[in-house]
């Protein structure tokens, strides 16, 4: 096990294992804390229910695209009054049921803004971010845009 610095605290993750093939770099990661808060009543949980993996797509290092295999626990949540009574561990930097990291969406998103989606999925393939251009739409449909309000202003 090989424990690296992330940017950011919320990264309390350790790397697992390294694969890498001609085009990818597949990272296993899981976080290395011994307890969450619940994010239902933010009761602080020591008891762990399971494990799954997901994979996460994440920006690509080079020439290679980057996906981590991303070991998550459930916990019991020990608040009585809670109604949650399992719960995911949960990650800033991703959505609950997102597959990919925050900032790769980013990237998705400012380039589907930038161009049509079917022209941006190909530049998302150049920069080893495949996605088709149906999920590109998706995102931009997603994405809450905040309207600009100028005041009116009339010469008198």
């Amino acid at each position: 096990m090989l424990s690296i610095s992330w940017p950011s605290p919320d990264l309390d993750l350790e790397l697992l294992h390294v694969t890498s093939t001609d085009d990818s770099l597949f990272l296993a990661v899981k976080r290395s804390s011994t307890s969450v808060s619940c994010p239902g009543c933010s009761t602080l949980s020591h008891r762990k229910y399971s494990q799954y993996s997901r994979k996460v797509q994440d920006l690509s290092i080079g020439s290679k695209s980057v996906i981590l295999l991303l070991i998550t626990r459930k916990w019991f949540c020990e608040e009585l009054e809670c109604p949650l009574k399992i719960f995911t561990e949960r990650y800033n930097w991703l959505s609950p049921n997102g597959r990919r990291t925050a900032r790769a969406e980013e990237v998705l998103r400012k380039l589907a803004f930038s161009t049509s989606c079917l022209s941006a999925e190909k530049v998302a393939k150049s920069i080893h971010l495949p996605v088709s251009h149906d999920t590109l739409l998706n995102l931009v449909r997603q994405t809450q845009i905040e309207p600009e309000v100028y005041p009116f202003c009339r010469d008198r």
